[in-house]
């Protein structure tokens, strides 16, 4: 909720406040507001992330054959050959905490379906589809 300082200097003059000590505050409120603007541009900007596909390919042929797939993000800059390592260090932390072993995660569709993102926030990866998710192969023409 936003409140305009004009608004809380009027009211307090409405309700017979000296006109001195309303400066006051507002001069105060003021620089308040600079201050609250100051660290807010000093924040760090918050990760970008880009769209990784790993692609489910059984038979190692890609040509005429039905590929399925997961969609996965990561930061622009991280490693893509370290995304399997990074869900597999996230597995392991989800199997260690686990209370119960009844969802007890053992492969990689396993881990896609039933891995928790609080395990993969730290590792700055997020997992976009729980399902296989089709891919199309094309040669680029049209």
């Amino acid at each position: 909720m936003k409140i305009d300082l004009e608004e809380v200097q009027s009211v307090l003059l409405e309700k017979h406040f000296d006109p001195k000590k309303v400066q006051e505050v507002i001069r105060d409120l003021e620089k308040i507001v600079e201050e609250l603007k100051a660290e807010k541009d000093t924040q760090t900007p918050k990760s970008k992330y880009e769209h990784i596909i790993i692609l489910h390919d059984k038979d190692n042929v890609l040509e005429g054959k039905e590929i399925a797939g997961w969609v996965v993000q990561q930061e622009v800059d991280a490693d893509p050959a370290l995304i399997f390592s990074k869900i597999l260090d996230a597995v392991k932390n989800q199997n260690e905490t686990a209370k119960r072993r009844k969802n007890f995660i053992t492969d990689l569709t396993s881990a896609f379906e039933y891995l928790k993102p609080k395990f993969l926030k730290e590792k700055k990866v997020k997992i976009k589809t729980k399902d296989l998710t089709r891919v199309l192969i094309t040669n680029g023409k049209l």
